[in-house]
């Protein structure tokens, strides 16, 4: 019974810790003072010529959403007027290709000269496409920068869910700098 406790165990810690999200980059400023903070706000982006596709916006809109709950339950307030940190957000689709190494099983069958050499080359498999969001938190007051962070994850063919969305901005806020730092 004791080793069935330990198997199921070490399996809930496995799970837990294979996330499809991955933190690609996370850079806060120590000098920052986070207790000083109450209020965020957006980066309006409402300036911005291009108009981007409607799934764009809809996707960072629920983005948007995610991020505001992430702060509230940390203790911060959403206002319009004079926050203490602002927020842009981004997001890039990229179309990547799958790779394989080859064998020496794979190479060409060869008589002939001595002088003969194989080598493993990357072998096209599929193509994928990864989707990267980035949060950026600036201090309004200084206008700088004090958290940079990333996360990155393989997009189904279906578009994302906004459980997936959820997700992955909770990965992320799992490094949101505390206000004691």
């Amino acid at each position: 019974m004791k080793s069935l406790l330990v198997t199921l165990l070490l399996l809930g810690v496995v799970l837990v810790g294979c996330s499809p999200y991955r933190i690609v980059q996370n850079q806060v400023d120590n000098a920052a003072a986070w207790s000083s903070y109450r209020t965020f706000a957006f980066v309006d982006t409402n300036r911005i010529e291009s108009t981007p596709r409607d799934t764009y916006q809809a996707v960072m809109e629920q983005v948007k959403q995610a991020v505001v709950a992430q702060m509230a339950a940390r203790g911060y307030q959403q206002t319009k007027d004079n926050p203490d940190l602002l927020v842009n957000l981004g997001a890039v689709v990229k179309e990547k290709t799958q790779t394989r190494p080859t064998t020496i099983y794979e190479a060409p069958l060869y008589i002939g000269q001595r002088r003969y050499s194989w080598r493993s080359q990357e072998v096209p498999v599929a193509t994928y496409k990864e989707g990267t969001v980035n949060l950026h938190v600036v201090d309004a007051q200084r206008n700088a920068l004090v958290w940079d962070v990333a996360v990155s994850s393989v997009l189904n063919r279906r578009g994302v869910t906004p459980q997936q969305i959820e997700d992955a901005v909770g990965k992320v806020f799992e490094k949101f700098p505390s206000k004691g730092a």
